[in-house]
């Protein structure tokens, strides 16, 4: 056993490691505990008597969300299940939307509030603290009103406010009411992380599955007729471009008949104009004061 300020090593032989600390070439302690040498790696090592907890893949935790946004949540771990003991260095964990629950998730907003305790998971510790809700025991165990920040009651599979007379949606643990403190953390999970919650898919790649899922990206418009096949005959290839020429043909052709069609009846016109000015000009010549030039009588003046 050792206590704080023992000289424990020379550095010449031990690096410092967890709980000692390195003065003028000397290893000491640096808190209570029983001293661990490591000759093999040449680490000196103090083991304290009762030492903070530290997050692990597969630890059940709780913790409190402090923000949300986009496509993630993050919460403030607090304390682990079943360990009394404050926890050391990252205490900062993120949840993925596809790590919310089993179910799919629309909208993160609708399934944590800010303030929120929640039970969760750990599947990653390094280089990030990365969390998990998509379990039945785990999500939400005391939420309050966005509105008067009363605690809400268990209505079914929402939450309601008796002060407000409003519900709310999370994702709830299924013992909100009857929180399981003392049980093992096995019975509600811990211990074992699915390969699934591992890697968190982007947004991207979620979008992605749900196009492919719908016939989406360019595949979609190959069926229409509007991209090009493999080998550049299918139904989406040179038939369909031919197909599109063969219309805007058949267009311009009704474009120019209408266009010839509008010519020889202004012909007429003009033709029938010119004949008035003549049977008008000709017959009363008297009562004009000046006679128009006749070619300065123009249809379209």
């Amino acid at each position: 056993m050792v206590l704080p300020g023992d000289e424990i090593a020379v550095a010449e032989e031990f690096e410092p490691g967890e709980g000692t600390y390195e003065r003028n070439g000397l290893v000491f302690a640096a808190t209570p505990g029983v001293l661990i040498l490591d000759p093999e790696n040449r680490v000196a090592r103090v083991r304290a008597f009762n030492p903070p907890a530290e997050l692990k893949v597969g630890d059940i935790v709780y913790g409190v969300v402090d923000d949300i946004r986009g496509m993630m949540a993050t919460a403030t771990v607090t304390a682990i299940h079943g360990r009394p003991r404050q926890i050391s260095g990252e205490s900062e964990g993120t949840i993925h939307i596809s790590n919310v629950s089993e179910e799919y998730t629309e909208d993160i907003h609708d399934m944590y509030r800010l303030g929120d305790i929640i039970r969760a998971k750990v599947i990653q510790v390094k280089p990030s603290v990365q969390l998990t809700t998509a379990e039945r025991n785990l999500g939400v165990v005391k939420a309050l009103c966005s509105v008067c920040r009363g605690p809400l009651e268990v209505r079914g599979r929402e939450l309601y406010c008796p002060r407000d007379e409003r519900t709310e949606r999370r994702k709830l643990a299924a013992d909100y009411a009857d929180l399981k403190l003392t049980v093992p953390a096995t019975e509600l999970g811990g211990g074992k992380v699915e390969a699934k919650h591992r890697e968190p898919r982007d947004e991207g790649q979620d979008r992605g599955g749900r196009d492919r899922g719908r016939g989406g990206g360019r595949d979609r418009f190959r069926d229409r007729g509007g991209g090009r096949g493999r080998d550049g005959q299918g139904p989406g290839g040179r038939g369909g471009r031919d197909r599109d020429r063969g219309r805007r043909r058949a267009s311009n052709e009704e474009v120019m008949k209408e266009l010839a069609r509008l010519r020889t009846e202004i012909q007429q016109l003009r033709e029938v104009v010119s004949a008035l000015f003549n049977a008008v000009f000709e017959e009363g010549d008297e009562d004009w004061d000046s006679v128009p030039e006749k070619d300065e009588f123009n249809l379209y003046n």
